[in-house]
């Protein structure tokens, strides 16, 4: 955790991204009684019974699990989630003024999980350490070893869908919540695992000239590398070249029928992948370790 430091960038990655959320719980949850999970979520349903504002609730509501983490995680970690909590926290209250843009609760609920993905993906490219209920489901698993990270972020959020039911008195309430959770979950894993998909292919060739001629023909009509693997056929324990291809996925057709025409009797495995990092591909991981960072990115 002493790899963590608060940097200038680390600070936008922070106001943007917070930003984001507060204007996602302002202009869409909030108003419909959405309270979709988080703290912040928690913050919708007590705000919704007494007269205080969500930011509020949020910020006081974390100071336990911040003292928690400051002696458990260490100082550093916790002023990143410190800072990112009360960013929210603030934003949340000064964006209070902003209308309602829908009274859809179901187009609230996918417009708002949008909304709420990008910025957490925002956060997680600046890698600012979690907050909320984020923060408690890292401290309970190491008080908890049997059940996994994303375990205790599924049963925390499902507590606060749930308190959400009693406290409406409406399970459609719970319903759009659930919606929405799914929806930032599914744009948030799209923006960090990319929408740079590719297919790879690993072709066994029978010999070396159907090899060298698929090769060749991959790298000059479609203008993707190619990668040779020796491998050994254990059956018969011999020897073959195997392929390694990545291509896009309008080129799929293309290298199936360079399989066939080209080196025919190869054995061929396609596999898709999330994303591609490298020449030829739009993108990079925003996933790299902090430990693999220069110390410049880090926080």
């Amino acid at each position: 955790m002493s790899a963590y430091r608060v940097s200038l960038k680390s600070l936008f990655y922070i106001a943007v991204g917070n930003l984001g959320l507060a204007a996602a719980l302002d202009c869409f949850f909030t108003p419909n009684e959405i309270a979709a999970g988080g703290f912040g979520g928690i913050g919708v349903i007590v705000n919704s019974l007494l007269p205080v504002s969500v930011g509020t609730v949020v910020f006081v509501i974390s100071v336990p699990v911040f003292i928690w983490s400051w002696f458990s995680q260490g100082p550093a970690y916790t002023l990143s989630a410190l800072l990112s909590t009360a960013a929210f926290s603030v934003f949340a209250d000064l964006l209070s003024f902003l209308p309602c843009l829908t009274e859809n609760r179901l187009l609230a609920s996918v417009c708002g999980g949008a909304l709420y993905g990008v910025s957490g993906a925002v956060l997680v490219r600046g890698y600012v350490a979690g907050s909320g209920t984020d923060l408690l489901a890292r401290l309970l698993v190491t008080k908890i070893r049997h059940l996994s990270l994303g375990s205790f972020i599924f049963i925390c959020d499902a507590a606060v869908v749930l308190a959400s039911v009693f406290a409406f008195g409406d399970i459609e309430s719970g319903i759009y919540a659930g919606a929405a959770i799914a929806v930032c979950s599914y744009t948030t894993d799209r923006m960090i695992h990319g929408f740079n998909k590719a297919v790879v292919f690993e072709v066994i060739t029978p010999d070396g000239e159907s090899c060298e001629k698929l090769s060749r023909a991959v790298m000059e009509k479609l203008d993707r590398g190619v990668t040779m693997v020796p491998a050994v056929g254990m059956y018969q324990h011999s020897e073959r070249n195997m392929l390694m291809i990545a291509v896009s996925p309008k080129q799929i057709y293309e290298v199936k029928d360079m399989i066939r025409t080209l080196a025919p009797g190869s054995f061929a495995v396609m596999l898709h992948a999330n994303e591609v990092i490298g020449e030829g591909f739009k993108g990079l991981d925003v996933t790299v370790p902090l430990k693999d960072l220069p110390d410049s990115d880090k926080m």
